[in-house]
């Protein structure tokens, strides 16, 4: 393949960068000689809602242990925010960076323009195309769209119609929880499924809840792909007075993802029957410790999942679920 004029310059003008920053001690170098702390920017791509917040505070506890400086930033769901976080906290020499990406596809230059700076660069909640980050701290959305299948099932009795309220369309955990829900809701040949794209709001879930029962009186079972959809769906349900609560002969059960406290206080009060747990806490803590592992040069898994499990009535109260943490 030819190489244009334009192509060969640019290529010249990065090989002599790197090999100028390969000339340099790193700042991860000078601060394993004691001679510098470690200084990690941590972009957000929104602190608007309560797993973003915890996601935050799990980073701040790890560093007071780590003894690393982080600065935390809030990019209030704007991708071209995060963009310009990226070059500013670059310009102000920040060892590394722990990025949230806003939308993946669209902070893939921000992601290379963080390796261009001779800077390695740790995802943590969403990933980015092409597996460039350096490490990657994810949920296992595949799987807790699976385990909550197996239990809206069992509630369902295995027989009926499934409306599922997916997370936006293309979105990574939409694709990853949906596959896990609809390979998971297979097991049990006499349950369909409708799937609607929710864009992850109350707002949206609230009228597709309204449109889809007036169209099918079939459904029997309720999945969202996150809880903050479930605020809508009850207010849906409420609006065509099928909101009886758990246990009653007419309830509709409903089952969300990520376990948070208002999730885990409609299942207290009989209106979700269960959620699955993503722990932001954890999540924080695993991203920040790999960031610091690869300043350190040591070898990082590429991706790390962090796991979940279903809350119900049973386990709702148990003190170690991130949803009563954060509500303490």
């Amino acid at each position: 393949m030819k190489t244009s004029p334009k192509l060969a310059v640019l290529a010249a003008v990065s090989a002599a960068a790197i090999a100028l920053t390969g000339c340099a001690p790193s700042a991860a170098q000078e601060a394993n000689d004691g001679t510098k702390t470690k200084k990690i920017a941590v972009l957000l791509y929104s602190q608007s809602f309560e797993f973003m917040v915890a996601l935050g505070q799990g980073v701040k506890d790890k560093a007071k242990e780590l003894g690393v400086e982080v600065t935390v930033l809030d990019a209030k769901g704007d991708s071209s925010t995060q963009i310009s976080q990226i070059q500013d906290q670059l310009a102000q020499g920040v060892d590394g960076i722990v990025l949230s990406p806003n939308n993946s596809a669209e902070l893939v230059p921000g992601v290379q323009m963080i390796h261009d700076a001779g800077k390695t660069v740790t995802t943590v909640d969403s990933v980015i195309p092409g597996d460039i980050a350096d490490a990657a701290v994810a949920f296992d959305n595949e799987k807790a769209g699976k385990l909550g299948a197996e239990a809206l099932a069992k509630l369902m009795g295995e027989k009926g119609t499934v409306l599922e309220y997916q997370g936006a369309k293309g979105a990574y955990h939409a694709i990853l929880r949906g596959k896990g829900f609809n390979d998971g809701i297979k097991q049990f040949p006499g349950i369909k499924v409708i799937g609607r794209d929710a864009q992850w709001t109350a707002d949206n879930a609230l009228s597709l809840t309204v449109d889809n029962f007036t169209a099918d009186s079939s459904i029997n079972g309720l999945f969202s792909h996150n809880d903050e959809m479930v605020r809508g769906i009850v207010s849906g349900l409420s609006q065509i007075n099928k909101d009886a609560p758990v246990g009653a002969a007419n309830h509709i059960p409903l089952v969300g993802v990520d376990g948070t406290p208002l999730a885990l206080d409609r299942i207290r009060n009989g209106v979700q029957d269960a959620t699955m747990d993503q722990n932001p806490f954890e999540m924080g803590a695993l991203a920040l410790q790999a960031q610091v592992d690869l300043l350190d040069g040591k070898q990082v898994p590429k991706m790390q999942l962090t796991d979940t499990k279903l809350i119900t009535k049973e386990n709702v109260d148990d003190p170690t679920l991130w949803g009563n943490i954060f509500k303490d």
